[in-house]
């Protein structure tokens, strides 16, 4: 899991995204962070948050 300080203020969906991505690199895990915020804050707006929420939890 990412060390930046902002990790405990992070949404559940954001950490489980988080989660599922392999790599051991920080330049990845910056990277990483990032287009998982970029891909929630896009499926807020759309709607398709609640949805994907509900994929990874089964």
């Amino acid at each position: 899991m990412l060390s930046s300080p902002l990790s405990p203020f992070m949404s559940p969906v954001v950490k489980r995204l988080l989660a599922l991505k392999k790599g051991e690199h920080e330049k990845d895990d910056k990277w990483a962070e990032k287009a998982v915020k970029s891909l929630v804050k896009k499926l807020k707006k759309t709607g398709g948050l609640d949805e994907l929420t509900k994929v990874l939890s089964t």
